[in-house]
Order: structure tokens, then C-alpha cells, then sequence
């Protein structure tokens, strides 16, 4: 990867933190907004609400502060956006958007302005927005389906690249700001070929051309853009993915959590389907609760006993984040605010700890985070009363079906890690080691493009990375957007979305 290296060689490079938890929509969302989870209130692909014990698959309109994009337009400087999570639909505006993953598919309108969709599937009808393994075959078993793979991953980082160049040749861009999943999904699916190339030489010769093809890449968009500061960034790290968590099913064996069995559970969700528009099923429940059950929402991937449930994870894909059923907040809430949460918080945050692998009798949670240490502010009423940090390798799910709490799987994939790169040069920058946080990007790109950054950002301008520190003009804050649907996708929006996670492994 000589480009790659190149800009190592003279550039500025680093760590870079990512937020809590290190998954896609939170990091993505905290480094547009320049702040934490807990203030922008997307911690997961849901978006989780304790208060309704509702939840929706995360889109835009949840995101309500102001975006680093919408900033730099105040600012009359020319951006253009290509394939970034958490930008659909589209924000409207002068910022030139494609939208990304996240997108339901091409026949939603997922640019602005909208007639550059239009363009985008004149040159490529067959555009994607990242490429998916077979459905049939998640696990890329089959050698065709693993070559498949890494064929539509080619075809996916060559179309990103020529939108690019497309968007360049419209005219002069004071921002370009291209995002390349794709190399998260190829490390998800070929992490064992990553680490150990010698399990599968011709697969590792295969993944090795993808990242030569992700240098190429990168040598175009700096060529298309000649004497720009370039920054690589990541939304956070990668390694071995060796197994999951079902913290519910210790908390329901702990006597914590009731639900009524699994075989109630199944023919409850058989009545709901079948009588949902019915008296009868009004009787049994919310009027509006046959178009949950039609998600793949909390209630069913957590059909419990609220009434007598204390604690429940309501969030969990790579951290798990645990609510106290708690009076007053939650619907049927039976745990007392004060003293009484605070103490089954520190009961469970001790028995988390104290849980260890039966296979080597080691502790399975690295960290248990209480929510306002984590996030001190909580503008939403959104925040998780404990968040819980596996130990690297180990993931977290919210299902309580699973026999086992745990699940070791006898091939490791890979998966998120908390810590990323980020790397800089050009004009100004100065060589050397740099530390940052996902959160001081934000507020560093607005000081390069010698914008306003607003003064109530969680991150810092990183002004170690400049030769001359910039001259910072701070403002107050923008406030958060006004007239912004509350609202997530459609039923259709997200079967196409669920989808597609499910077989990049974000989903069971």
C-alpha cells in the first residue's frame, strides 16, 4: 500500500479513540456532530427509548444536532459527501450527499440533490452501497461465494471512487469526504485470512489485492484533488471475533428478568401475527402493538414480564447497555429511583464483573460502565444505567432466547475494537505522533477549512497536528435542528437495512 505509506512517511499519525460503544451509527454520528453518544443519543442501530420500551432502526432524523457537513455550508465552503453512515435520508442543503449503507436501497432517494442519483445509476444501474456476502452463505463457506465477495467488494470501491471523480469534475470542492465500508465488511467476513494467511494462501492473496485496490483508490481521490490536506480515519479498530454474550440470559437466571418461557413466547408472537388486527388482540394489549410485533424490535428479541423484571440489556451488538426497569421512567417500571437503583446497579456491576469463562475461568467482561460516568449529559432521558465492555473477542447480544449464555465459535471472524488510526498530511501538517479522539474531528476539519467551530463540542481542535496551530474563531452553537421528523425507516426501509446487516453479521 504505497500511498497509504506515503502519507505515514510525511504525515502526522496515530491513535484515534473511538466512542463508547465503538459501533458504526454512534461513530459515525459522534464524529459528524463532534460529540459523544450520550449527547446525539445513537448508541446502537436502534435507537432505544426506556420510556415507551420502544425501539426503531436509526436514521438521520433521530440525529438532532448539527452535523460538521452543515457547518461548513454555513460557512459557504463546498462540500461534497460520498457513502457515510447515519446521512439517510439525505439532509437537505447546499452539501452535495450520497448516502450510505445504511440506505435501504436504489430506489430510495439517497442523494442531494436528488437528480444526482439519477447520474449515479446512468453510469453504474447496478450500484451498491456496500458489498454482501451471500445470504445463503454469511460465513463465506463456499469458495464461489467467498470469490463472489471479494469480486463485489472490487466493483463496490471502484464505483465509490468514480462518483468521487465525478463529483470532483463538477467543480471546485473546498471538502471531499469519501467513506469506503467495504473494509469493514471484508474484515468482519476475512479476518482469519487477515492474521493468518497461511490457513488459505489463494484467500489471503485475494484479500491482499483488496487492499491494493483500496491504495489505488486512495492515490486517485489525492490526485483528483492536488495540493489538499488528506485525512485517513477509521471509526474505530479491528481483531479476532471468538464468541458472544447473552448478558439477558444471566440476568434472567439471576432471577432479575422474567419472561414466559420460550415456547409462551412463541405462541404469543404466533397470536399477535395472525389476530393483530383484531378486538381481541386490542384487548390484550396497546392498540398500536401489531405494528411492533411487525419490527424486529425489543419485544421480540426481549419478550419479558415487565412487571416483574428489574433489569434488562436493551441494547447490545458490541457492548451491551442495561436499563433498570426503574419507577416513573420505563412504562411498568417496579424498581424505586435513588437509592434503591443505585444499589441494583452496583449489585449487578459486581456480578457482571465476577463472571468467568467455564472454558479457562476467565473474566468475560473487561469493563462495567456506569451510564453517567460515561455519558455525564443525557439531553434524550436515553442514557443505559450500566454499560458492559466484553473482553476483546466477545460480543454482546440482547437475544434471551439462546440455551447458553455464552457462545464460543469455532472459526473467529473479526470485529470492532475500540481503538482506530488516523492519519494526516499536507500542506501544514506536521510530522510526527499524534494522539486524538473520534470526537476531535470534527471541530479539527472545521479549524482546516478555517470555519466557525461551535463552542459547546465535546471534542478539541487537535492543534498538534498543524505546523502553525490555526487561528480558532469559536461561536455558539447552532442549537439542534428545528422541524426534524422524530420518525426512523418504514417497515419496507427496514426489512431492506435489517437485511443487509444480517449478512454483514451485524444482526442474528
Amino acid at each position: 500500500m504505497p500511498t497509504l505509506s506515503g502519507l505515514l512517511d510525511r504525515g502526522a499519525s496515530g491513535p484515534l479513540e473511538s466512542v463508547v460503544p465503538p459501533i458504526t451509527p454512534a461513530a459515525w454520528a459522534s464524529f459528524m456532530t463532534g460529540k459523544g453518544p450520550g449527547r446525539h443519543g445513537i448508541f446502537d442501530f436502534r435507537v432505544y427509548d426506556p420510556r415507551t420500551y420502544r425501539d426503531t432502526f436509526v436514521s438521520r432524523r433521530h440525529l438532532k444536532e448539527a452535523i460538521v457537513w452543515e457547518e461548513m455550508d454555513r460557512a459557504s465552503r463546498r462540500v461534497a459527501v460520498l457513502n457515510m453512515p447515519m446521512l439517510y435520508p439525505p439532509p437537505p442543503g447546499g452539501v452535495t450527499v450520497v448516502s450510505g449503507f445504511d440506505t435501504p436501497s436504489t430506489e430510495a432517494a439517497f442523494t442531494n440533490p436528488p437528480e444526482l442519483r439519477t447520474r449515479i445509476l446512468e453510469a453504474f444501474p447496478d450500484y451498491c452501497f456496500v458489498a454482501e456476502p451471500d445470504p445463503d452463505d454469511p460465513d463465506l463457506r463456499d469458495e464461489r461465494h467467498f470469490q463472489a465477495f471479494i469480486a463485489a467488494i472490487d466493483r463496490s470501491l471502484e464505483q465509490r471512487t468514480r462518483v468521487a471523480e465525478m463529483l470532483v469534475g463538477d467543480g471546485p470542492l473546498d471538502v471531499l469526504a469519501v467513506h469506503y465500508q467495504d473494509v469493514d465488511a471484508l474484515q468482519h467476513k476475512a479476518w482469519r485470512e487477515i492474521v493468518d494467511p497461511g490457513v488459505s494462501p489463494e484467500r489471503a492473496a485475494a484479500v491482499q489485492r483488496v487492499f491494493e485496490r483500496v491504495d489505488s483508490c486512495l492515490a486517485r481521490l489525492i490526485a483528483a484533488l492536488p495540493g489538499a490536506r488528506v485525512l485517513v480515519v477509521s471509526d474505530h479498530g479491528f481483531g479476532d471475533h471468538t464468541g458472544r454474550l447473552f448478558p439477558n440470559v444471566l440476568l434472567e437466571r439471576w432471577g432479575y428478568l422474567a419472561w414466559p418461557g420460550r415456547w409462551r413466547a412463541r405462541l404469543e408472537r404466533s397470536l399477535r401475527k395472525r389476530f393483530g388486527g383484531t378486538a381481541f388482540a386490542r384487548r390484550r394489549g396497546s392498540q398500536d402493538w401489531f405494528q411492533r410485533v411487525r419490527t424486529e424490535g425489543l419485544d421480540r428479541a426481549l419478550p419479558v414480564r415487565w412487571r416483574s423484571t428489574r433489569a434488562y440489556v436493551a441494547l447490545a451488538e458490541i457492548y451491551g447497555l442495561l436499563y433498570v426497569n426503574q419507577r416513573g421512567r420505563e412504562p411498568d417500571g417496579i424498581v424505586a429511583p435513588g437509592e434503591e437503583t443505585d444499589r441494583l446497579v452496583t449489585e449487578l456491576l459486581e456480578r457482571f464483573l465476577a463472571v468467568r469463562d467455564p472454558r479457562d475461568d476467565t473474566p468475560v467482561f473487561e469493563q462495567v460502565l456506569r451510564g453517567p460516568d460515561v455519558y455525564p449529559d443525557d439531553p434524550h432521558g436515553v442514557r443505559p444505567d450500566l454499560v458492559l465492555v466484553p473482553r476483546g473477542g466477545l460480543s454482546v447480544y440482547r437475544d434471551l432466547n439462546p440455551k447458553r449464555w455464552i457462545e464460543h465459535y469455532d472459526i473467529s471472524g473479526g470485529t470492532h475494537r475500540s481503538t482506530g488510526v488516523l492519519i494526516a498530511a499536507g500542506p501544514g501538517i506536521r510530522p510526527g505522533r499524534v494522539a486524538a479522539n473520534l470526537v476531535d474531528l470534527a471541530p479539527t476539519m472545521l479549524a482546516c477549512v478555517e470555519a466557525p467551530v461551535p463552542d459547546d463540542l465535546d471534542g478539541r481542535v487537535v492543534t498538534e497536528l498543524f505546523e502553525t496551530p490555526p487561528n480558532v474563531r469559536f461561536v455558539p452553537p447552532t442549537g439542534p435542528r428545528v422541524g426534524q421528523s422524530a420518525g426512523g425507516l418504514d417497515a419496507e426501509e427496514e426489512a431492506q437495512v435489517r437485511e443487509r446487516l444480517r449478512a454483514l453479521g451485524y444482526m442474528t
